[in-house]
C-alpha cells in the first residue's frame, strides 16, 4: 500500500526505459560483481525498486517516520551498497537475503541521526516519561501552576522536575507523538500508546545497535562448530545471519520471492546433521555457546 504523501518519483527513482532484460535477481548482482559494471546494478534495482519501496514504507510504519521515505530509501540504498563489498556469491545466501543486516543497520543509523529533543539515560526514565505525558494529558496539558502541581503529586516528583519532564516529552515529540488522540465507535476521544514497548526512541535504538554489535562480534569468535549449531536451534542463516530465506518457488505479486521465516531446528535433529550420540550432546553444545554471548554483554543488559 502506498502511502498518500509520496511522490510518485521518490517510488520509482531506479525505473529504466525502456526496461532493461528480465533476469533471475541474483544473476545482476552475481554479475555486477564479476563485471564491476554499474549497469548491472540498476538493473537490479529497477525490478527489485517495487520490493524496497514496500520494505521503506514498513519501516516508516515501525518507527513513526512517515515523512522520510526519500531518505529512509537512501539509506536502504546505502545498506545495499555496504552489503556488496561483503559479499561473497559462493557463501551459498542469496543477496536478497544477505543485505538485511547491513540495510537495517543503515536504516536504523539513520534514525538515530533524524531524530531530535530529549534523550533519556535508561528505560525507567522512559517509562516516567512516559506516565508524566499520560497524566498530564488528563489535564489537556495545561501549564497553570494548579495543574503543574497535581502532576507533580501524581508522579511523586517535584514541580521543578516534572517541568523539565514534560519539557522532555514535548521536545521528544518533535519527531514523534507519545500519545495520539482517536475517535472510538461511541465517538468518546481517548489516549492510546503510540509504541508503548518503546522500541522507537532514540536511547532503546543506541543500545540495540550497541547489543547487536557486541553479540555479532561474540559470535564471530565462536568456533565454526557452535556458531553453525546457533544458527540452526535459533533459526538464522549461518551465511548472512538472516531470519528468514526468499522462497524462490513462492513469488509475490512483482515475481520476487517471498520471506519466509527460518524455522528453528530440534536438538535431535541438529545432533544428526553432527553425527552427535544424542539430542543432549547438541543441547549442551548451544547451551555453552550462549554462554559465552550472555557473557559478552552481560553489562548491556
Amino acid at each position: 500500500m502506498k502511502e498518500k504523501y509520496i511522490d510518485e518519483k521518490e517510488l520509482n527513482m531506479y525505473r529504466i526505459q525502456p526496461a532493461p532484460p528480465k533476469w533471475d535477481l541474483q544473476e545482476y548482482i552475481v554479475t555486477y560483481l564479476k563485471e564491476q559494471d554499474e549497469r548491472y546494478l540498476a538493473w537490479f534495482l529497477h525490478y527489485y525498486e517495487k520490493t524496497l519501496n514496500k520494505n521503506v514504507q514498513s519501516y516508516m510504519r515501525q518507527f513513526f517516520v512517515q515523512e522520510h521515505f526519500a531518505d529512509l530509501k537512501q539509506a536502504y540504498i546505502a545498506g545495499i551498497l555496504k552489503a556488496l563489498g561483503k559479499y561473497n556469491p559462493d557463501g551459498g545466501a542469496p543477496f536478497v537475503s544477505f543485505k538485511e543486516y547491513y540495510v537495517e543497520r543503515e536504516i536504523f543509523d539513520y534514525i538515530r541521526s533524524m531524530r531530535t529533543g530529549f534523550t533519556v539515560q535508561s528505560l525507567a526514565e522512559y517509562a516516567k516519561l512516559h506516565k508524566a505525558m499520560a497524566v498530564w494529558d488528563k489535564y489537556d496539558r495545561s501549564y497553570g501552576d494548579a495543574v503543574l502541581e497535581t502532576v507533580a503529586d501524581e508522579l511523586g516528583e517535584t514541580v521543578k522536575d516534572t517541568k523539565e519532564i514534560l519539557l522532555g516529552g514535548l521536545l521528544n515529540e518533535n519527531r514523534i507523538d507519545l500519545y495520539h488522540q482517536y475517535a472510538e465507535d461511541d465517538e468518546a476521544e481517548s489516549a492510546e500508546e503510540a509504541h508503548p514497548d518503546t522500541t522507537s526512541d532514540t536511547y532503546t535504538l543506541y543500545m540495540q545497535g550497541e547489543l547487536y554489535a557486541r553479540l555479532w562480534n561474540a559470535y564471530d569468535k565462536l568456533e565454526y562448530t557452535e556458531r553453525m549449531m546457533l544458527a540452526q536451534r535459533l533459526g538464522f542463516c549461518f551465511d548472512c545471519h538472516s531470519t528468514f530465506y526468499m522462497d524462490y518457488d513462492d513469488l509475490d505479486e512483482y515475481g520476487v520471492p517471498k520471506k519466509k521465516p527460518i524455522k528453528p531446528m530440534m536438538y535431535t535433529d541438529i545432533a544428526t546433521d553432527h553425527e552427535y550420540s544424542s539430542a543432549n550432546t547438541a543441547h549442551k553444545k548451544c547451551e555453552k555457546a550462549l554462554a559465552k554471548l550472555k557473557e559478552a554483554i552481560k553489562d548491556l543488559i
